[in-house]
């Protein structure tokens, strides 16, 4: 039987904890070298054919165990240099499998944030999907790739890469592909399903251009938001037989992601364009500014039923806990515009996790949690709210560090944010939400005095029971 003691378990997790910037190959290369010096092992890796997750082969000395995740499918074989392995040896074996299945599926949820937060640093569609392209050919073995959003059956590609090598970048950039001349998007389209070609010179339907006859083998693949294909993400090769269904089952694991980040840049690029519009027409007014405010917020509920009002109840109550503080009356007009713009990064985020009647995924989560970044890039670019952008950007940070994006505490974060946390997290539980009835005014109050001077900042909470206790303050 090995000898496995736990020095050595803790070599390989180390490995795998302290080296996240080194390639898979590089992982199973150093852990194959302590089981070849220590245990007499050699390990190797490769890629999945036949096997499935379930099944492997293990005999007196030689193994193989499939490990599979999304993205990643490898059979992790092996064989005993110096003596035949038994039961438990073999069960020590498929521990390793995990192990290395768990750093896999780590490098995978790196991918995936990546891949979703990718647009909040993005300035427009054709970055984002740049960014997504260089992301994808970590997985993905094409020669080139693009990505085109789809408009009255016609195929616009907003971003591509690769194509400069064939000197076919300027006729990408200038092709628009219809449905009604080529049979492949038609199929796309009409199928709503990803298109595998092997070899474009086997396939009876394919178009031939000047431009791009070097191609050999294509992987077209819809992005679908909703039930409507809103663009399609392609995958060429200069080689014939370079995609498989894998590749297919790869990409579809972040289509979603796809989809989401389109539509959100989409109403962003979409918002921010309003927003200023107005700003401009109405510019020479003094109104026009209250104007925008009031139009930007009710954008906002009108993509979330459930939280009509919320903006101008947080400040109401925002204004009210200011007063109290004795801030100066052009202060509290601030405090207000704040306060009615703190979430309009909402616009960005679907309806369909925004009104979704149970909790959230994790990951739904971390996409809602991202409204404050883009109300702070939204705000920020319009003059006249530039100094509002800040404070909308602070309002989830928390008193002792534990809030979001920036892990602020203390008087790090400003006053206003400070207030409107308070005013946000008492109308928020005392209101309706698709997943919960309203709770009672004093679940809120219980929250807010259990995490004075944790969440919360002490002063603005003393204020607001006091401001609630003289009648200042009514639900």
């Amino acid at each position: 039987m090995l000898k496995v003691s736990m020095e050595f378990i803790y070599e390989i997790l180390e490995i795998m904890e302290n080296n996240e910037k080194e390639s898979f190959e590089d992982i199973i290369e150093s852990i194959s070298k302590i089981l070849k010096r220590d245990l007499k092992i050699h390990i190797s890796l490769e890629k999945l054919n036949g096997l499935t997750y379930e099944e492997g082969i293990i005999s007196d000395k030689k193994f193989s165990i499939p490990i599979g995740t999304t993205y990643f499918s490898f059979i992790l074989t092996g064989v005993g240099i110096e003596k035949d392995l038994d039961d438990k040896d073999i069960e020590f074996l498929r521990i390793l499998a995990l192990l290395i299945k768990g750093y896999l599926k780590k490098k995978e949820a790196k991918i995936l944030k990546d891949l979703t937060f990718s647009f909040i640093s993005k300035r427009n569609i054709n970055e984002l999907f740049e960014e997504i392209l260089k992301k994808l050919e970590k997985i993905i073995p094409y020669t080139s790739a693009n990505i085109g959003l789809l408009e009255n059956d016609t195929l616009q590609y907003l971003s591509f890469r690769g194509y400069e090598k064939y000197k076919a970048d300027e006729f990408i950039n200038s092709f628009k592909m219809k449905r009604e001349e080529f049979y492949t998007l038609d199929t796309v389209l009409r199928t709503k399903k990803p298109l595998l070609i092997e070899d474009t010179k086997d396939y009876p339907f394919w178009v031939f251009i000047p431009q791009t006859a070097w191609i050999r083998s294509l992987l077209m693949i819809p992005i679908i938001y909703g039930d409507k294909i809103t663009g399609i993400i392609s995958f060429d090769s200069d080689k014939a037989y370079t995609f498989s269904e894998r590749d297919i089952e790869k990409v579809n694991s972040v289509i979603p992601i796809l989809a989401l980040s389109l539509e959100n840049a989409k109403l962003y690029e979409s918002l921010k364009k309003e927003l200023e519009e107005k700003i401009i027409i109405e510019k020479s007014l003094k109104s026009s500014l209250y104007q925008v405010i009031r139009i930007a917020s009710d954008l906002v509920e009108t993509r979330d039923p459930y939280t009509v009002g919320h903006q101008k109840k947080v400040a109401r109550i925002s204004v009210i806990i200011g007063r109290e503080m004795k801030l100066p009356q052009e202060r509290l007009r601030f405090i207000a515009i704040c306060a009615l713009l703190h979430d309009i990064g909402k616009i960005a985020i679907p309806s369909e996790i925004m009104n979704k009647p149970s909790f959230l995924t994790p990951l739904e989560r971390s996409l809602v949690n991202t409204h404050s970044e883009i109300g702070y890039k939204i705000l920020k670019k319009i003059n006249i709210l530039g100094e509002v952008a800040p404070v909308v950007y602070q309002h989830h940070e928390r008193w002792n560090g534990s809030g979001y994006p920036l892990g602020l505490k203390g008087d790090e974060i400003f006053l206003e944010a400070r207030i409107i946390a308070v005013a946000d997290v008492v109308e928020a539980m005392t209101s309706h939400r698709p997943y919960r009835p309203a709770l009672p005014l004093e679940s809120a109050i219980k929250e807010i005095l259990d995490k004075k001077g944790v969440l919360y900042d002490p002063l603005v909470v003393d204020t607001f029971i006091h401001a609630l206790e003289n009648g200042k303050i009514r639900f």
